[in-house]
């Protein structure tokens, strides 16, 4: 076995400055969006903002098929074998084989949905343009980062991303018909994004390139269906909803339904993805060195997510109205119920994402996982036809908040029978919080010292 001696161990300080440092990113790279949003929104309107966003929605099933899980999957296996020098470059040429494999079954697909489609047929260079993207995600290493546990400098990358694209948006988006090369500098900035972090990270972890057997990486997406599938059920009440609205409704209400969709979608991101990103590969090693341990982590972690998204959740609703004002003018008026109905998903999501990916696929319960998303993209179908028909983009806003309301209340129910009950009282106390902000605390004196 070979072994990187420069590979350090997993310590919770590290996983703190990664959470902090990562924010702190996250937080700039959506300020970017909120100083193009004002500007883009205003000049092309609800409609063609309907129209962009209803393409994005739909790529991102390609977008799924590229990626296989493997944020969880290759994520998962690159924590196990951090000091494996030998199994990293395996799993890394494995996974790239995959996801090109993939990409190419997605140009075949999306080539007859661009001709067979309405919705791509009248918009072609909207419907190209967002498709690019695709070819970002093969290359794009975040899953090897995470695995790494060295998050902060993909995050810049992202950062440098999100400055080009804001100046080619400013820079080409002057009228209503310039609204197709939104898209377009989306999936450049990617592109840029991929290229560099696939050179820096193939440098920086002595990556050898070699192409593994296609047999093999077949194996591997066989191996890892489950999550993969997983993964689509998730997106089928997330996602799916913009695109369902976009069948069953017109370009505008999907315009309305994606403008507070879309601000809620940036506050999970900075609130969440640091979290998130820093959390898994830690509490997979913890869950490595025993079942207990694993859980006891998440245990801990619970009441500080719950606070944290609490409070981001309250400032979102009373703030909604005065947020859609400011971001996207009073044409953007009618969005208002629906992002103060959205205001609540980050709660739900920080607990769904403690229970089922911090949980769950850590204990390798990807088939319960994959069952209750499975039962919850049903059912959110369900309220999709329902709702929508009857209360157009109000009715996939609540179509969302009831469907992960139903999934993170089966996924607890089911750790619950397992005798894993996920709240503990002890860490519900001031004393409890004060030992996690302490960490937190000395990494920004260091930072200011800096």
């Amino acid at each position: 076995m070979a072994v990187d001696a420069g590979v350090q161990p997993v310590r919770k300080a590290g996983v703190l400055k990664n959470v902090f440092s990562i924010g702190i990113v996250q937080v700039a790279n959506y300020v970017f969006p909120l100083l193009t949003l004002p500007y883009v929104s205003r000049i092309i309107g609800p409609d063609k903002l309907g129209v962009i966003n209803f393409a994005a929605a739909f790529v991102v099933y390609f977008v799924l098929l590229i990626n296989f899980g493997f944020d969880l999957t290759a994520t998962r296996a690159i924590a196990s074998n951090r000091s494996n020098l030998e199994e990293r470059n395996r799993i890394f040429n494995l996974v790239l084989l995959a996801k090109s494999l993939m990409l190419a079954i997605s140009i075949v697909i999306f080539v007859v949905l661009l001709f067979a489609m309405p919705q791509f047929r009248e918009e072609k260079a909207t419907a190209i343009f967002s498709f690019l993207v695709c070819f970002a995600w093969v290359i794009t290493p975040n899953w090897l980062f995470q695995g790494m546990q060295e998050l902060t400098r993909v995050a810049i990358f992202n950062l440098a991303a999100k400055t080009i694209f804001t100046i080619l948006i400013f820079v080409f988006i002057r009228e209503k018909v310039d609204y197709v090369w939104q898209p377009l500098a989306v999936s450049i900035a990617q592109i840029g994004v991929g290229v560099y972090s696939f050179v820096y990270a193939i440098k920086r972890y002595k990556i050898t390139l070699k192409r593994p057997k296609t047999k093999d990486a077949l194996n591997l997406l066989w191996k890892e269906r489950i999550i993969f599938f997983s993964s689509v059920v998730v997106n089928l009440y997330t996602t799916t909803n913009v695109v369902l609205l976009g069948f069953l409704q017109t370009a505008e209400q999907v315009g309305y339904y994606t403008a507070g969709w879309r601000l809620i979608l940036i506050a999970q991101q900075m609130i969440s993805v640091p979290i998130s990103q820093a959390l898994f590969p830690y509490i997979g090693a913890a869950f490595s060195e025993s079942r207990d341990r694993g859980i006891d982590i998440v245990r801990q972690l619970f009441p500080i997510i719950t606070a944290i998204t609490i409070a981001a959740s309250i400032a979102l609703y009373f703030l909604g109205p005065l947020t859609i004002l400011i971001v996207y003018g009073e044409a953007f008026e009618p969005a208002v119920p629906a992002f103060q109905t959205l205001a609540f998903i980050p709660i739900i999501i920080g607990w769904n994402n403690l229970l089922g990916i911090q949980t769950m696929i850590n204990l390798k319960m990807d088939r319960s996982f994959f069952r209750i998303t499975t039962l919850g993209a049903v059912i959110s179908l369900a309220l999709n036809f329902l709702l929508v028909t009857r209360l157009g983009f109000i009715g996939s806003a609540w179509s969302w908040l009831l469907t992960e309301m139903l999934i993170t209340g089966s996924m607890f129910f089911v750790l619950y029978r397992m005798g894993i009950n996920m709240i503990e009282k002890k860490y519900f106390t001031a004393n409890h919080f004060v030992r996690f902000l302490k960490p937190i605390i000395l990494i920004i004196q260091q930072k200011i010292k800096k």
